[in-house]
């Protein structure tokens, strides 16, 4: 018996997946190899019969998702937080969104070669609300702004978000973790757009509802 619970137990262990870098894995934590968990040699016993341990303890499917976290900040900057001036330089201020709010063009400590130009909204309370990253200079290579939305898309699979319809565009896509309270809206695009203040050939926005 005490040899059989012992090979479960090893199946059990190899056995078992797990999202690596998710929450729940320590700093340097290493995983212990199944023979050093058992130093005492199983003893024998008399009349049991083991010729066909592989049938009785087949392997079943453990593998165990962990639930992915919402994306609660980029660029180092909470959603409906105030602005983290420890981790960011204010260059100066653009067109705000709502009367009652502000919008910062800024430099994050944390950013990405994709964009050149980073705009912070606020509302009125001072809670940064939305955050558009968008790149102004002229496309030459259409299939390079593709990759681009290729990298995002997979870095963005790491959270509790479902894309929108339409799906499977290569030029830009739409995702949400509603319903969620305070749900956010993500909304990447190849497409040359011009609004208020902004002239974009590459851009995503993320808007936080309040």
């Amino acid at each position: 018996m005490k040899l059989l619970i012992q090979i479960f137990l090893i199946l059990l262990l190899t056995n078992i997946n797990s999202l690596s870098g998710e929450p729940g894995d320590l700093p340097g934590q290493e995983i212990k190899q199944p023979d050093e968990m058992f130093d005492d040699k199983p003893e024998e016993k008399e009349g049991l019969d083991v010729s066909n341990i592989d049938q009785l303890l087949q392997p079943k499917n453990t593998e165990i998702m962990l639930p992915k976290n919402r994306l609660e900040q980029i660029f180092d900057q909470l959603f409906l937080a105030e602005l983290n001036q420890d981790q960011l330089n204010i260059i100066g201020e653009c067109e705000k969104i709502i009367a009652d709010g502000k919008c910062f063009k800024v430099e994050p400590s944390k950013l990405s070669n994709h964009f050149n130009n980073y705009y912070f909204y606020t509302n009125s309370q001072n809670q940064v609300y939305s955050i558009i990253a968008f790149n102004n200079n002229k496309q030459g290579d259409l299939n390079k702004c593709k990759e681009k939305i290729s990298m995002w898309k997979d870095y963005f699979n790491s959270f509790d978000l479902t894309e929108k319809k339409p799906k499977d565009n290569s030029l830009n896509f739409v995702l949400t973790d509603a319903p969620q309270q305070n749900s956010i809206e993500i909304f990447a695009s190849c497409y040359t757009e011009q609004f208020r203040d902004i002239t974009s050939s590459f851009s995503i926005k993320f808007f936080k509802n309040v």
